[in-house]
């Protein structure tokens, strides 16, 4: 059964005219995840915005791997954060 939610690592790198180079640098970093089918890489899609955004940055703003990373986490941070705000709120207003 094939999977609708995983593109290819090389049809990506076509696509967004990208070296796969960039996306296995992203992999040891450990910023995305690949999934192997048939000794194929892919990339889930859900990855693909993030995947979009760090390119961006990469390529446009000649920001190093080392950078992306710092970025990756800091934003993955604020997201928690902004998620537990908004739990503590909603406990708050339930105890209104």
């Amino acid at each position: 059964m094939k999977d609708k939610k995983l593109i290819p690592i090389k049809q990506f790198c076509t696509i967004y005219k990208t070296p796969t180079s960039f996306l296995d640098d992203l992999y040891e970093y450990e910023i995305i995840k690949f999934k192997i089918v048939d000794n194929k890489k892919h990339v889930r899609l859900k990855d693909i915005n993030t995947i979009e955004k760090l390119m961006r940055l990469h390529f446009d703003l000649d920001i190093n791997m080392e950078g992306l990373d710092a970025i990756i986490h800091l934003t993955n941070q604020i997201n928690q954060l902004q998620d537990e705000i908004n739990e503590l709120k909603n406990k708050i207003n339930f105890y209104e």
